[in-house]
């Protein structure tokens, strides 16, 4: 498993296509291809929230043009997720994709990314680190033999509650 450590410059330039689902549109007449959705992009890395644009009312091709920066620890995927802006919540689902780090060949690229069920996305990004082949440090728990001793003479106190 390929890993990433190091800064990450991420520019999220424009979207196309973006479509409401028919579960989304459930409640209309209309066509779910002819509805506009009011998009904005939330950013994850390795399930851990990045960040999120601002919302483009009412818009199927929105244009962001905003950056964002990050340290970046043992990443493994870079996952965008596209919700449509409701006035109630919860917002609803458009589309989302996944990249993993090790599919960036150039450590500068702009790429558009494919999204599902429909549309893409165009961003920027920029990698200063390293590529390791595997997570460095696993977390071992050691077992604290005298804690575990002390605690076995402690002094239980119990209280008894009597009514009437």
């Amino acid at each position: 498993m390929v890993v990433f450590n190091g800064k990450m410059f991420l520019k999220i330039i424009e979207a196309d296509n973006l479509r409401a689902t028919e579960h989304s549109t459930r409640y209309f007449l209309q066509n779910p291809s002819t509805v506009y959705v009011s998009p904005y992009i939330s950013v994850d890395i390795d399930d851990l929230p990045l960040g999120r644009t601002h919302t483009k009312e009412k818009t199927t091709t929105p244009t962001y043009n905003e950056e964002f920066s990050s340290d970046v620890y043992n990443g493994q995927q870079l996952h965008f997720t596209i919700f449509h802006d409701a006035a109630l919540p919860p917002d609803e689902f458009v589309a989302n994709c996944t990249i993993k780090f090790e599919n960036i060949h150039d450590k500068k690229s702009d790429i558009w990314i494919d999204l599902e069920p429909a549309g893409r996305i165009h961003i920027s990004i920029e990698l200063q680190g390293q590529f390791s082949d595997s997570v460095g440090h696993e977390r071992h728990f050691k077992r604290n033999k005298q804690a575990f001793a002390q605690r076995r003479f402690a002094v239980v106190r119990r209280v008894y509650e009597i009514n009437g």
